[in-house]
């Protein structure tokens, strides 16, 4: 296994940024000069040290059928130095966005069972509704029953009054 050796980021940036070469910063540190090429790139991709070789030049076919050279376009700017680390992007985090994305599939998982116990509590439903509009029906045959009772006993009377008593 290769041993690593300790490197400050910071010194081996301002020393790049000065114009060293990787071999002396290499050197300085006592590490390999591809060591400190791998941090170029890094600190490169990272935005905090403009690249060392200019854009490579866009190269274009030409349309025309009798010309078969090619032209090149102009190269692009040169990428500029950031003096400091991008602002975070705004809304969660990406942890909090893999939870999120988590947890929306274990609940994706749990919709055959609840599908399941809603059929049972819609048939649930269905047989108190039956049963209450059976016990409704009852109730309007009994007071129809109670009401032609009523009749039978006074007949003449449309509408029941308690019997009063007369003071004594």
């Amino acid at each position: 296994m290769a041993r690593k050796a300790i490197v400050d980021r910071a010194a081996v940036l301002e020393l790049l940024k000065e114009g060293r070469t990787s071999q002396s910063i290499a050197d300085r540190f006592g590490v390999s000069r591809q060591a400190i090429d791998l941090y170029r790139k890094q600190f490169t991709r990272e935005g905090l040290l403009a690249p060392t070789r200019p854009p490579e030049p866009v190269v274009a076919e030409v349309a025309d059928a009798t010309r078969a050279d090619r032209v090149r376009s102009e190269p692009r700017a040169p990428y500029t130095v950031r003096s400091s680390s991008p602002p975070p992007p705004p809304g969660p985090s990406l942890d909090e966005l893999v939870d999120l994305v988590i947890r929306a599939f274990t609940a994706l998982k749990r919709i055959p069972e609840l599908e399941v116990e809603c059929e049972k509590l819609r048939k649930s439903y269905a047989e108190a509704q039956s049963q209450i509009d059976e016990l409704q029906a009852r109730e309007q045959k009994r007071k129809e029953q109670e009401q032609r009772w009523f009749q039978a006993q006074n007949p003449g009377v449309l509408t029941y009054r308690p019997p009063t008593i007369p003071p004594p």
